[in-house]
């Protein structure tokens, strides 16, 4: 494991767990202690962590940083979609929650309903852990984008191996007849790409601003989801994920 990657696990430890020990991360990245002692001493640099006998804690910054209701860009339309999505979900089912702001509010929904969830938004843990009992969180990673830090990993396909789901909720970044489903950062392809093999129902949240657009990466075409929710939709694009076999849900 190079240095980034260590880097990046640390931090992905210390964000859930809050404190951790030398001996737990040299078992966990196969290094010695003079090498873990150097990354911790990187991070503490950047103001992430504090260093203690024997291992580290989250520095308070960080963790008011990721704990504090993060500015959510076009909130009201985010917060819409996330209603809808959550009275879809029902107690006993196991879901899927993807990265962004709209299931990070669609986290914030379940906090009272039995259900297991896997995910790799970070920023939703916060909201799920002091409240569900069986929450999974897809390691890699951090990428931090609009306020909401997600984790992906180019092999994200072995933490997906062997789990299935009743149901997956992603968002998307772009919307195209042509292009498809289209994200803009290269590490969520890998997620995208295995929520269709580990879910019979994956429902995409879009706002209507996300239609007509295309980010960089495609993840899928419009037959690709089993649902769509939004708060507006045209006949153009109704017809066309109808036409495909693709629910529609407005309200």
């Amino acid at each position: 494991m190079i240095a980034s990657q260590r880097l990046s696990k640390i931090k992905e430890i210390l964000l859930m767990e809050k404190t951790v020990s030398i001996h737990k991360l040299r078992s966990i990245m196969s290094v010695s202690d003079v090498t873990i002692r150097k990354d911790l001493s990187e991070l503490e640099k950047q103001g992430f962590l504090i260093k203690t006998r024997g291992g580290a804690t989250l520095a308070e910054s960080s963790n008011q940083q990721v704990s504090q209701t993060p500015s959510i860009l076009n909130y009201d339309l985010k917060e819409y979609i996330a209603t809808i999505a959550a009275n879809t979900i029902e107690d006993g089912d196991s879901v899927f929650l993807g990265s962004g702001a709209t299931c990070y509010l669609l986290a914030k929904k379940l906090k009272h309903k039995d259900v297991t969830i896997i995910t790799n938004n970070i920023s939703a843990l916060y909201e799920l852990t002091p409240h569900l009992k069986r929450v999974f969180l897809i390691g890699g990673e951090l990428v931090y984008r609009e306020n909401m830090i997600s984790s992906s990993s180019e092999k994200v396909d072995d933490y997906f191996k062997d789990i299935y789901v009743n149901k997956a909720f992603t968002s998307i970044s772009g919307i195209d007849l042509m292009a498809g489903l289209t994200v803009d950062h290269t590490l969520s392809t890998f997620v995208y790409k295995q929520v269709p093999n580990i879910t019979q129902c994956w429902t995409l949240l879009a706002d209507h601003m996300k239609f007509n657009k295309i980010a960089l990466f495609q993840v899928g075409t419009i037959s690709t989801p089993d649902r769509i929710i939004t708060n507006q939709i045209d006949d153009v694009y109704k017809d066309a994920f109808v036409e495909k076999g693709v629910e529609v849900i407005t309200e």
